[in-house]
């Protein structure tokens, strides 16, 4: 048995939940209470109402009351706790998988008729009885073990009822609960839960156990203030990782670019240099609401505005091009509807202005940040006697051409360099040319091939449509395979991308 660090009482506790002795605990009113501790000033029940309006919603639809909670009426307990989950199991008794553990999460506790939120370092498993215990699964067994420990510990049971499964199958719930307390509330539709609550001068500790026939759910929380682990950066990108989390994929820079952000009733092309990453955190200790609450703290320090808060309409999501999703399918994801999305715009007072858009999904989380700023001219234009010089002396040049971002389409702004390609072709009509595409190692390799292949062809077919023989051209693309600068920077990145002229 994998084994936990117990209640510490005061005398020697084993990983049971068992208390110090086997004597009764002295009778706890509150811990006896098979209802919620529920505030029910006006206030209180007016918050609780407006909650489910366009709020939770279960499996099916029907909407989900958030139950505010009385503390305060709680007695206080300074009974010491060891460390987190505080209690061990039974014996016999152990987590069916590697338990989640995460450094800041929130879940739904049932309340009422509804759940109450709390939030802070959480521990949640399903737990069984392996067929090596040698015995079988005893639900008032767990049950009884975790209620005299926890009466011992100074406890208050605020809740015994039905768990109302489809509660947490809901749309606004099923990544956060998919994503670690899944194995907790995974139990039958209206599985018995209690839930107990001990109030201690610096923190609350919330239990809740829903129990079957075969298993039982579990989940403690330690609700404390939460502190940020992530902080803004005067330095772009801006935004840190919280503490845990790494990056899936290597970060995507661009110095410059175009992104769609959703402002709630339309994309809002955002042109600039552009930083996208997408992350998450190993050991089953990955948590959305880590991520959420972070990323609001780092845009509370620029006082940045809330642009947009929720899920991107389905027939909007699909109107982003297919490109689009395909380049930032790691940090913005794939199906743009299919995720709970954070845009936000901070106007910084020396005038930039920085735009978020922050994907939050159940088992990672990703970012695209744009600085929003004009293109800044680095290119220079070849005239016809450089390009046949270094063709001459080389047997390469490459040449300044630009195209959409992801795309094989030229923008207008390459012409005048086509132009000066055209004038050396026709001043030899006997030059032969492979036009050839490369691209940075940004993304997929074999995306990157298919682009360089389709942007070299778009070149050549440009030429042809001005009037040089096909048969003096030919077209290929080398993806990412043959960089001329260090992939590492920018502007190394920005020299591998490029359209090169080959004499044949």
């Amino acid at each position: 048995m994998k084994k936990y660090p117990a209640l510490a009482l005061g005398c020697a506790v084993s990983m049971l939940l068992l208390a110090c002795s086997r004597s009764e605990p002295e009778t706890n009113a509150a811990a006896t209470t098979p209802a919620a501790v529920v505030d029910t000033t006006p206030a209180a029940t007016d918050n609780a109402a407006a909650a489910t309006v366009g709020g939770l919603q279960d499996r099916e639809g029907k909407p989900v009351a958030v139950v505010p909670f009385d503390i305060s009426r709680i007695a206080t307990t300074d009974k010491p706790l060891g460390a987190l989950p505080f209690f061990g199991l039974p014996q016999g008794y152990e987590p069916l998988n590697a338990p989640h553990v995460r450094a800041w999460a929130r879940f739904p506790l049932r309340m009422g008729d509804g759940v109450h939120w709390v939030e802070g370092p959480s521990w949640s498993a399903q737990i069984v009885v392996p067929s090596s215990a040698g015995k079988s699964f005893s639900a008032l067994e767990l049950e009884r073990n975790l209620d005299t420990l926890l009466s011992a510990a100074g406890a208050s049971k605020v809740f015994e009822g039905p768990e109302h499964r489809d509660i947490y199958y809901g749309p606004q719930l099923e990544d956060e609960i998919g994503g670690g307390f899944i194995d907790a509330v995974n139990n039958g539709a209206d599985a018995p839960t209690s839930v107990w609550v001990i109030r201690q001068p610096q923190r609350n500790i919330w239990v809740q156990l829903s129990l079957d026939d075969l298993h039982a759910g579990m989940v403690v929380l330690e609700e404390v203030p939460f502190t940020p682990t992530a902080h803004w950066s005067d330095s772009f990108p801006h935004l840190s990782l919280p503490a845990g989390y790494n990056d899936r994929n290597k970060p995507l820079q661009r110095d410059f670019d175009r992104f769609p952000f959703w402002t709630g009733d339309h994309f809002e092309q955002v042109e600039g240099k552009l930083w996208a990453a997408d992350f998450d955190k190993p050991e089953r200790a990955y948590s959305l609401h880590e991520v959420r609450r972070n990323l609001e703290a780092m845009m509370a320090t620029v006082n940045a505005t809330t642009v947009f808060d929720g899920r991107i309409p389905k027939a909007q999501a699909e109107s982003v091009p297919e490109s689009v999703r395909s380049a930032y399918s790691g940090s913005a994801g794939y199906n743009w509807d299919d995720f709970d999305l954070v845009v936000y715009r901070a106007d910084l007072p020396d005038g930039r202005q920085i735009w978020v858009h922050a994907r939050l999904e159940y088992l990672s989380a990703g970012w695209v940040v744009v600085e929003r700023k004009g293109l800044q001219q680095t290119a220079a234009l070849l005239p016809a006697a450089a390009l046949k010089q270094q063709l001459d002396s080389q047997g390469r040049v490459a040449i300044q051409v630009n195209f959409a971002t992801d795309q094989a389409q030229i923008l207008p702004d390459s012409q005048p360099q086509l132009e000066q390609v055209l004038a050396v072709l026709k001043q030899d009509p006997a030059l032969q040319l492979s036009v050839e595409g490369h691209t940075d190692n940004s993304g997929n390799a074999a995306h990157n091939q298919q682009l360089s292949d389709a942007r070299a062809a778009s070149v050549v077919a440009s030429l042809a449509a001005a009037g040089i023989a096909p048969a003096r051209l030919q077209a290929r693309g080398w993806g990412q395979d043959k960089p001329v600068a260090d992939n590492a920077s920018e502007a190394g990145r920005a020299s591998n991308r490029r359209v090169e002229l080959v004499k044949r």
